[in-house]
């Protein structure tokens, strides 16, 4: 993958979302992502405890305040492989969970969020980023 041969000194970290207790649905925060290139590698940080599930996907838009949609493309998860699709994680119910998924940057737009779904449960995470910035 791209950003795995990219200097380090052009890794940027992009918070999606910073740790908190969450009981509604997220509608993170947009990253612009028109000064990075390559490969995207989002982290899903969940703590143990939550009693309900939760799911949590990426979005673009051309505008920060315009109407976003799904990321959809071919991308890894885990170091596997998914078929093209939603750019999401695996679901999570009461378990502490990491994830890791990577994506290629040009397969959405300028600005980037992450989304979530949650039932009726208090679940603690957090959503962040790395990638590299053109021009570093």
């Amino acid at each position: 993958m791209a950003i795995l041969s990219t200097g380090l000194s052009k890794l940027s970290h992009l918070a999606f979302a910073p740790t908190a207790a969450r009981t509604a649905n997220l509608n993170g925060t947009a990253v612009d992502m028109q000064e990075y290139e390559g490969d995207v590698i989002v982290i899903l940080d969940v703590e143990n405890g939550g009693t309900s599930t939760l799911d949590v996907k990426l979005q673009s838009s051309d505008t920060e305040g315009g109407s976003y949609s799904d990321v959809t493309t071919v991308f890894s998860r885990g170091g596997v492989e998914q078929a093209s699709g939603a750019v999401s994680f695996a679901q999570v119910s009461t378990s502490a969970s990491k994830q890791y998924l990577v994506f290629p940057k040009g397969a959405a737009k300028r600005w980037i969020k992450a989304v979530s779904t949650t039932s009726t449960s208090t679940h603690t995470y957090s959503i962040n980023a790395v990638a590299a910035k053109k021009y570093a």
